[in-house]
């Protein structure tokens, strides 16, 4: 009897569902980003979105203190359209807030599956810190995207690429990263850790034009940074994300903040955050503990030794600096919750492997759980946040 031959799966059956979730995903960001962006805090501006506004108020500006450049040059570009306002101000922030979220999904998608990246990513970009970050007019969200990236780039991969284009593209980035104060640190380690990623581009690249042309387009980036910390040695202590050295006491404090304000009591500020609650939900902070303990269990595994020393590293940071905010490690707590979920997922199909009910309810109940915290993560935001006098007081000026 001859053996049935199933048909090859046309693209929209291979990547349908792929495809419907990224698209569902925008759309609702779209609608989390842009719903009341300037009004939301009645018109009004933060101190921190002035003096960002000022940064960019001439190229010159730009070339005397290229930090936070990427972010800068958007919003000098949407001045010269003649648009200054708080929103369109903010606008400049959600375009890279959505580069976040892809970047987030590419690297969720490569280590899990389709449904556990779906259902991550969403958590992701409607948690309140996201959005905090992402609907603020302050190149604070270039934490948030560098981190991301470096993940991308660095992280060890199912299989190494193959564009011609990976060799240009990392160095672009790196480039791009290097401009943002205090993650040139975690460029070295990712440069010393994951060389292989780099020789791997390299040799995907194949082109000797392709190789010098990119060395020359990356030095051609930097150059202005460079020229900058030369000529303003007092920028170099804010590039390198130190501002002042404190006393051991101080540093102390600010390491032991980081955990506290993620799981216990949230920071004190009110243009960022509301009271003092802790950043994490009850399940978030659940599957940060079930992710990290896989990751503790499993350190053969070059990922997690990759994912627990930039997240030590970029505690480092924070802590020893004081000048990059939690938006530089946020990412990795939600990547690695985001491991918690299929950690969890994998073990409830071990215990009904053959049993369709039971898998569905398992997911169900994961869904159902991501869908309650991330209602009580915008409504934080969008009301509580929003008529909180806190917020009134925070919010005075003018743009």
């Amino acid at each position: 009897m001859t053996p049935k031959i199933s048909p090859p799966k046309t693209f929209l059956q291979k990547y349908g569902v792929e495809i419907l979730l990224v698209t569902a995903a925008f759309v609702l960001l779209f609608m989390l980003l842009w719903f009341r962006l300037g009004s939301l805090t009645f018109g009004n501006a933060a101190p921190v979105e002035v003096a960002s506004r000022q940064a960019a108020t001439s190229w010159q500006a730009i070339l005397d203190n290229p930090l936070y450049a990427p972010y800068t040059v958007g919003q000098r570009l949407v001045m010269l359209s003649g648009h200054d306002g708080i929103t369109s101000m903010r606008l400049v922030t959600t375009m890279w807030a959505i580069l976040a979220m892809v970047l987030f999904y590419i690297v969720a998608r490569q280590w899990h599956s389709v449904r556990v990246a779906g259902l991550a990513t969403w958590l992701f970009i409607s948690s309140s810190w996201f959005l905090h970050t992402a609907r603020l007019a302050t190149p604070e969200i270039l934490w948030l995207v560098s981190i991301l990236a470096l993940v991308v780039l660095f992280s060890p991969r199912r299989k190494g690429p193959s564009s011609w284009l990976s060799f240009p593209i990392l160095i672009a980035t790196l480039g791009a990263v290097l401009y943002v104060p205090g993650m040139v640190w975690l460029v070295l380690f990712s440069l010393v850790l994951r060389r292989g990623n780099i020789a791997e581009a390299w040799a995907a690249s194949r082109n000797f034009f392709v190789r010098i042309l990119s060395i020359l387009g990356g030095m051609a980036l930097v150059a202005p940074l460079g020229k900058a910390l030369m000529e303003s040695p007092e920028l170099v202590k804010h590039w390198l994300g130190v501002d002042t050295l404190e006393s051991a006491v101080i540093i102390g404090k600010q390491f032991l903040a980081v955990p506290k304000q993620l799981f216990i009591s949230g920071p004190l500020d009110p243009v960022h955050w509301l009271g003092r609650i802790p950043l994490l939900s009850v399940f978030e902070t659940i599957m940060f503990i079930l992710g990290a303990y896989f990751y503790v269990t499993h350190l053969r595994a070059a990922r997690a030794r990759f994912i627990i020393i930039l997240s030590l590293l970029a505690w480092l940071v924070i802590g020893i600096g004081g000048l990059a905010s939690l938006s530089l490690i946020v990412p990795v707590v939600y990547l690695v919750l985001t491991t918690g979920i299929a950690y969890m997922l994998h073990e409830w199909f071990k215990v009904f492997p053959n049993n369709p009910i039971a898998r569905s309810i398992g997911i169900a109940v994961i869904a159902v759980a991501i869908l309650l915290t991330s209602i009580y993560q915008t409504r934080s935001y969008f009301v509580a946040w929003r008529y909180s006098s806190e917020t009134a007081t925070a919010f005075t000026e003018k743009l």
